[in-house]
């Protein structure tokens, strides 16, 4: 009897930890989608003082793999920040997923650059977000939507595009893609939306304005 009772003081004990632990991981795994999202809500609203105070002191970004320091996270630059917002990108994101102290979800986006080219299907990644000790959000990264599933192709007209681009005007082609990759700084959104609405043109489809 006494060996029962040792025995199930020590399962309850076990369980009462269990349950207590499964609770503190759930509070962080909220904790850091309250984060995450207070975040993003900031960023879009344009209060980027406030964006900044839910990130680490040196945010980084890492795209495909998490290999190396990254690159830095500035808020409110970037690459494509230009890009984006002439071809009005929106991208909205699936439930989150709490992975290894990381926190991701799906995103499907679209954008008038992908409506210029006729891209059928919506275009899908996946973003995750890292932490440091107090929870702040020190970096994230661009992969993959299903890392284990195989790629298929783009479908779109891209390639006709590309086609025509090339054989009616090389010069501005090579300037919109130097070395046959996209650039996508300076005036070359508004530029890529005039030449795609040239080929459109062309191929009797409607602009996009």
């Amino acid at each position: 009897m006494r060996i029962q009772l040792v025995f199930s003081s020590r399962l309850r004990a076990s369980v009462t930890f269990l349950i207590a632990l499964l609770s503190m991981l759930a509070g962080c795994a909220d904790q850091r989608i309250s984060t995450v999202e207070s975040f993003r809500a900031a960023r879009k609203a344009g209060d980027l003082d406030l964006a900044r105070s839910y990130l680490s002191a040196d945010p980084r970004v890492w795209y495909d793999s998490k290999e190396g320091e990254g690159s830095a996270w500035k808020l409110g630059g970037g690459r494509y920040k230009q890009w984006d917002t002439h071809f009005r990108g929106k991208s909205e994101l699936g439930p989150w997923h709490v992975e290894s102290g990381t926190l991701w979800a799906v995103a499907e986006e679209m954008n008038d650059y992908f409506r210029l080219i006729e891209r059928q299907d919506m275009p899908r990644y996946r973003i995750t977000y890292f932490f440091d000790d107090q929870d702040r959000i020190s970096g994230y990264m661009i992969s993959a939507a299903d890392p284990d599933a195989p790629s298929s192709p783009m479908v779109s007209r891209y390639e006709e595009f590309e086609t025509w681009a090339f054989a009616n005007d090389p010069e501005e082609w090579e300037y919109l893609r130097p070395g046959g990759s996209l650039d996508p700084t300076g005036d070359r959104a508004e530029r890529t939306r005039v030449l795609a609405n040239r080929w459109r043109a062309s191929v009797n489809l409607p602009p996009i304005e």
